[in-house]
Formats: C-alpha cells, sequence, structure tokens
C-alpha cells in the first residue's frame, strides 16, 4: 500500500475517533476532537499532493480518497445531530446521497464504466468541510477553550438560526449534487440498471 493510500486509510480510521471523542465522551474534549479533525483534514490534502509528486495513483486510492471524506463528514454531522446543533433530517441527506454515490461508483466499477464526478460535489466537500471547522471553533469558544473572553463570541457564532440555515443550505447543494450526478451519468446508470435489475450478460451491455 502506497504512502498516500496509507493517509487514506488514516483519515478513514480517523472518522470514528472523531466521533468519540465529540459525541461519546463525557466531558467532551472539543480541542482534541478538532485536532483529530484537523489532521483528518490535511491528510486529504496530502494523499493527493503526494499521489501527484510521487506518481502513486492507484484505482485503490482513487476509490478510497471520496469514500474517505464521506466517512470523516458523516462522523461529523452525525456527531454535531447527536449534540443537538443540527437538525436530524439533514445528515439523513447527506449520508443518503453518499451513500447513492458510493454503491453507484462501485456497481459502475464493476462492469468497467467509468462515471464523472459532478462539478458541484467539490463545492459541496468544500463547504462542508468549511461548516464542520466553523462549528468547531464555535464549540471550543463556547466552551472556554480560548479564555473566558472569547465565550460570548462562540455563543454568538453558533446561534441555532445560523447553524440551522447553513447546514440547510448545504444539504440542498448535496440534493443538487446528486441530481447532476445522476444526470451526467445516465448512460451508465441506464447501464448499471440493464445489468443488476434487468440480470443482463455483460455482452448484451456493448
Amino acid at each position: 500500500m502506497s504512502f498516500p493510500t496509507q493517509l487514506t486509510v488514516l483519515r478513514i480510521l480517523l472518522a470514528p475517533v472523531f466521533f468519540v471523542l465529540f459525541a461519546v465522551m463525557e466531558p467532551t474534549p472539543y480541542l482534541w476532537a478538532a485536532v483529530v479533525f484537523g489532521v483528518a483534514a490535511l491528510s486529504d490534502w496530502y494523499d493527493g499532493y503526494f499521489a501527484r509528486l510521487w506518481k502513486l495513483a492507484t484505482p485503490l486510492g482513487a476509490f478510497l480518497d471520496p469514500l474517505a471524506d464521506k466517512f470523516l463528514t458523516s462522523a461529523a454531522f452525525i456527531a454535531f445531530a447527536s449534540r443537538g446543533l443540527i437538525p436530524e433530517w439533514t445528515v439523513a441527506i447527506i449520508i443518503a446521497r453518499d451513500i447513492y454515490a458510493t454503491l453507484f461508483r462501485v456497481l459502475a466499477s464493476s462492469i468497467d464504466q467509468p462515471i464523472k464526478t459532478s462539478s458541484l460535489a467539490k463545492y459541496k466537500t468544500f463547504f462542508q468541510m468549511v461548516f464542520i471547522c466553523y462549528v468547531l471553533v464555535g464549540i471550543m469558544m463556547t466552551s472556554g477553550t480560548f479564555g473566558v473572553s472569547a465565550i460570548q463570541y462562540g455563543a454568538a457564532m453558533i446561534q441555532q438560526n445560523i447553524l440551522y440555515w447553513s447546514i440547510f443550505a448545504i444539504a440542498i447543494l448535496t440534493l443538487l449534487t446528486s441530481i447532476q450526478y445522476t444526470y451526467e451519468n445516465a448512460h451508465v446508470f441506464n447501464l448499471v440498471f440493464r445489468r443488476y435489475v434487468f440480470k443482463r450478460s455483460p455482452q448484451e451491455l456493448s
């Protein structure tokens, strides 16, 4: 396993660690949870950087990289919902889209069909990461991590209305990416449907 792929696997392993730190442990070690998320997020940049620098891009790495992103963001959103910071239905939309995209990618790969990544997907991931970092900073400020004087500013950052409308916008963007994803891969979707629903042989798909 190449070093870039090891970084990707590390991101997958850090996702449940973050969830336990943020949503399970009492009192919650918000600073350590943020550190773990920060390390995982940085690995997302470095695995691609080293893969390009050392020309170590592999099919396994290409498959695991977006999967690792989904594990990390899903762990964060579920943790936030468990603390009552964001509505559970928005998390359900985000996770359902990720499951759909991953399953479709696996099925398309099984019949040797390349798929196009939604152009909106990069923006979706970017805004998800920014939102998660924003919430973590606000939570740490509210808990007194940066001193008593920062508590009121942290409370202002994570007001219910701000978090609700931010995650609402992200959920809508996530839905749009799934629509674009399906539209741009309609031909592949048709082949997958014929192969696994109507049980067509590989020869009949050509």
